[in-house]
């Protein structure tokens, strides 16, 4: 029973999967279980079964809870509240009038639910975890409002209960967000510093270490973006005459040149790994470091208003080891200068002026939305219909707890294949586990008061690793309700979760279905739109280097920032298709860019040892000319503009040592595209496969 909202456009593949234990979030778990516990010992002190209601709603409200301002939370708590019981109760009293108006319910407000991502993630959470409310009481019919307000009454209840607990008794502080998505940057910087450790232990002939090095940068540069939304949303009157904000905002922008810092470090460890692996200084310091740095971030979250000056002088002095081992020069430096956020800050208006501006864009959006053509229309169609057919099938075929089937596929479907398939594994890897949890939990745990302790960490776990793992947040999710289901009608352990574990497949394979066969709407192609840009970024990143020397600004930052960004964006893309089997019908493209795009990344490497040595000179006019030159006729190339000029190869006299690594780089990049071109041309893709295998 749980709603699940992509919030990151960052999606991992299957085989490259790092658990984020640093992101759990304990407080978020401990409030949850005390709201839902508090409805099941309310349950057993007045002897009412149906409190189990109460818990559930209490559960799902802290799931609703969308971080940011205490405005917003409230919002998001409140309006689900009332839209789940508004909605669920009008599910309930459809189904006592019989099966084809439950299923009209269910095809109403699943379409609704899901259509409501267009609104953003915020609202699609609301939306989508109202409408999971909807299959779920569905299954519990009413004939008549005075037999529905009990029920809902407890429901709302339970609701109430967690709303009032997050603002009264476990407020959140109104940086909260932002420290956490702090340490998470941290961590995941942590995390490059230790998979250079690793690399440098790595036999270069086994391979496999590029993209893997690869998927930690896109990690670290989606956690620092996650970090300045966050802190871009505190609202003007906590941020404007607040120490803590401004020390949490140069934590933001040591990271920025801690991720610079530690790109470079894997250009110098790519380069000079045989010499590294027989000299372990190198990799002792990156260990080090990498333990530095999530302290670092746990210091920042724990406490903000103290700025961790000690820990930033040892992890000075260990780049210092760490430089002397490269045999480059790479300092460190930290508390330069505030980040900019490059966004606008959030502002507060008044309560009225605020939601007359939420329903106007709100309508404006939907008015764009509202047609056939658009995805999200079609994926809301999509949704409805598969989620009716679960609902339709599990009743004919009398399955018993089928409306776990009906919320997993409604829970499991997203845009494109892509995004579906692997949600569906990690949720059926998860229910499979908690399954069996489950079963070994009943088999000692059977009275409604072992029930209602047992529950208590289920749900801090479920609650504080669902940023962390889906797969573990199904995995604790799947014993607590399946003992919530017991508390209210006591049975078998072993059916509850063979149940469970059956529906959960069965949604699976309904989403898949629906995923396939109604209108199959596979992520844009745009991969060749996408490549163009990284490579555009990634030059205009270099060139301002380049003509910078080893200057460091606020435009060579936001350059930089670019790079990363548009490298990530085609590194999602290619991800995408080769899911969905598509990568060797992408006209060459996808082939093109299996190569291109780790070059891409040793080019960012190469720049931004530049931007970061002392003893880096600005280039010569020619020089930048050249480099211009070069990045219009691969513009070109990748755009298929003929006629381009090409011009010749740069001449090494009078380049430093890092300049020629950059220039270097520049040529094996235009050779490889220019190698592409060429094969698209005579329509031989094959070449490029064989290379790239």
């Amino acid at each position: 029973m749980h709603a699940y909202t992509d919030t990151l456009a960052q999606r991992r593949p299957l085989w490259m999967v790092t658990l984020a234990i640093d992101e759990t979030n304990l407080s978020e778990g401990l409030r949850a279980a005390c709201a839902s516990s508090a409805m099941l010992l309310l349950g057993l002190l007045f002897d009412h079964p149906d409190f189990s209601w109460a818990a559930i709603g209490a559960f799902w409200t802290c799931l609703a809870d969308a971080a940011g301002t205490r405005r917003m939370r409230f919002v998001s708590m409140l309006g689900f509240g009332l839209l789940s019981t508004v909605v669920g109760g009008l599910a309930a009293l459809a189904a006592g009038h019989g099966l084809a108006t439950a299923a009209i319910a269910v095809l109403l407000f699943s379409w609704a639910g899901a259509l409501a991502r267009i609104w953003g993630a915020a609202t699609a959470q609301v939306a989508i975890l109202a409408a999971t409310a909807c299959v779920v009481m569905v299954t519990h019919p009413l004939e008549s409002m005075t037999q529905s307000a009990p029920f809902l009454g407890l429901y709302m209840f339970g609701c109430l209960f967690a709303t009032v607990l997050s603002f009264t008794v476990w407020r959140i502080h109104p940086f909260s967000p932002a420290r956490r998505a702090l340490r998470a940057a941290y961590s995941r910087l942590a995390g490059i510093a230790r998979d250079n450790a690793r690399f440098l232990e790595h036999d270069p002939a086994q391979g496999g270490f590029a993209a893997h090095g690869a998927s930690y940068r896109s990690q670290a540069r989606a956690a620092l973006e996650a970090a300045r939304v966050a802190l871009a949303a505190v609202p003007p009157s906590r941020a404007g005459r607040s120490a803590l904000y401004d020390n949490l905002l140069l934590a933001l922008s040591d990271a920025e040149r801690i991720f610079a810092y530690l790109i470079a470090v894997t250009h110098s460890c790519e380069r000079e790994q045989q010499r590294l692996r027989q000299d372990p200084r190198a990799r002792r310091s990156l260990e080090v470091m990498g333990v530095l740095l999530r302290r670092l971030g746990q210091a920042v979250q724990r406490r903000p208003e103290t700025p961790p000056l000690e820990l930033q002088r040892r992890l000075a002095a260990c780049g210092r080891r760490l430089e002397a081992a490269l045999g480059a020069l790479l300092p460190l430096r930290l508390n330069v200068e505030f980040m900019d956020l490059g966004m606008p800050r959030a502002a507060q208006l008044p309560w009225r002026d605020a939601a007359l501006l939420a329903l106007g864009q709100a309508w404006q959006t939907l008015k764009v939305n509202a047609t056939p053509q658009s995805l999200s229309w079609r994926h809301a169609a999509r949704v409805s219909l598969a989620t009716t057919a679960g609902f339709l099938l599990v009743e004919a075929l009398h399955i018993p707890f089928g409306y776990w089937a009906t919320m997993a596929t409604l829970l499991i479907l997203q845009p494109s294949v892509a995004s579906t398939w692997p949600r569906g594994i990690e949720r059926v890897a998860g229910s499979v586990l908690g399954a069996v949890l489950a079963v070994l939990i009943g088999l000692v745990i059977y009275t409604p008061l072992g029930i209602s302790l047992v529950v208590f960490p289920l749900i801090v776990a479920t609650m504080a690793l669902r940023r962390v793992s889906y797969s573990l947040h199904v995995l604790f999710m799947t014993p607590a309700f399946v003992l919530v289901a017991d508390y209210a009608a006591p049975a078998s352990e072993m059916v509850y979760a063979a149940s469970r574990l059956g529906n959960n497949v069965l949604g699976c394979v309904l989403a898949l279905l629906a995923t396939f066969f109604l209108w199959p709407d596979r992520e844009a192609d745009d991969l060749d739109q996408r490549l163009a840009q990284a490579v555009s970024a990634n030059l205009k990143y270099l060139l301002a280097v380049l003509a910078a020397g080893g200057k460091w600004d606020s435009a060579i930052a936001r350059l930089r920032r670019e790079a990363g960004l548009a490298s990530n964006n085609a590194e999602q893309v290619l991800q995408r298709l080769r899911i969905e089997r598509r990568l060797d019908r992408s006209s060459g493209v996808g082939l093109a860019a299996l190569r291109t795009l780790p070059l891409l990344r040793r080019v960012a490497g190469s720049t931004a040892r530049i931007s970061l040595s002392p003893q880096a000179e600005p280039a010569t006019p020619e020089l930048q000319q050249w480099i211009a030159a070069v990045s219009a006729e691969i513009d070109a190339l990748l755009r298929g503009t003929p006629g381009t000029p090409s011009p010749a190869p740069c001449a090494s006299d009078g380049l430093t040592a890092l300049q020629a690594d950059a220039v270097g780089q520049v040529q094996l990049l235009r050779g490889l595209l220019r190698e592409h071109v060429h094969a698209r041309a005579e329509g031989s893709p094959g070449k490029l496969t064989q290379v790239t295998q």
